[in-house]
């Protein structure tokens, strides 16, 4: 009831104590009314949040995971003169007998040893190979195909691939947990991304980020070794 169409003066006192506690029961009514709607609506809020979370997990683990995948080679610790003579199925190889002694993350400008990064490989690393100077390579064939093709086109690919690589650099540096970056001369491709027993080989048109960053996402740490690294 309204305050304004009440006159307080014409009542007793007792219909007044009667009538400010029926005020304070309603007024604590509509307080747990309105509260069991907030708790509602946060319930069916959250109950959204939780199907929607089981919806997109659903959906991600659905999706195929990025690049080919290769027969398991093992993983048995070998002296480097038995590494070094082992028939890998794939350049780079994604699996087999390496050095006890694996290469850790980071940006390296020197290659480094097949042995030591298949066991890095092991641990769950993702490894980002390239070699820009396939694409000098490839110039010469297309000059010997065609004597008017110049030359200044095998360098404008070969800066597009150096370019790559300086983006690749900044992103190793950003978040080079298990992940290394290294130079691979012998390398048939301009870039290649392996992990275990996954590899994804790409020339400088193909390159893009989004490329590398889903393979990093979905591989990385998934090797049969989850090292605390």
């Amino acid at each position: 009831m309204d305050d304004q169409q009440i006159n307080w003066s014409k009542l007793s006192r007792k219909e007044r104590r009667k009538l400010i506690k029926e005020q304070k029961r309603q007024e604590a009514a509509g307080q747990k009314k309105r509260a069991n709607i907030r708790k509602w609506v946060i319930v069916g809020l959250a109950v959204l949040l939780v199907a929607f979370g089981i919806v997109w997990m659903v959906g991600e683990s659905s999706k195929p995971l990025p690049g080919l995948v290769l027969p398991d080679q093992g993983r048995e610790h070998v002296p480097q003169a038995e590494w070094e003579k082992f028939k890998y199925n794939s350049n780079p190889p994604t699996s087999g007998p390496h050095d006890k002694v694996w290469t850790k993350f980071g940006v390296y400008t020197k290659p480094q040893g097949d042995g030591h990064l298949i066991h890095s490989l092991e641990h769950g690393y993702i490894i980002i190979s390239y070699n820009c100077e396939i694409e000098s390579q490839k110039s010469i064939q297309r000059l010997a195909q065609d004597k008017s093709q110049k030359l200044a086109t095998g360098s404008a690919e070969m800066d597009s691939c150096l370019d790559f690589v300086s983006k690749l650099k900044e992103r190793v540096k950003k978040d080079a947990w298990k992940l290394i970056l290294v130079p691979r001369p012998n390398l048939d491709a301009n870039f290649a991304l392996t992990g275990w027993r996954r590899i994804d080989k790409f020339n400088t048109e193909e390159a893009n980020m989004d490329r590398v960053n889903s393979f990093v996402r979905s591989l990385r740490n998934s090797g049969p070794e989850k090292t605390m690294e």
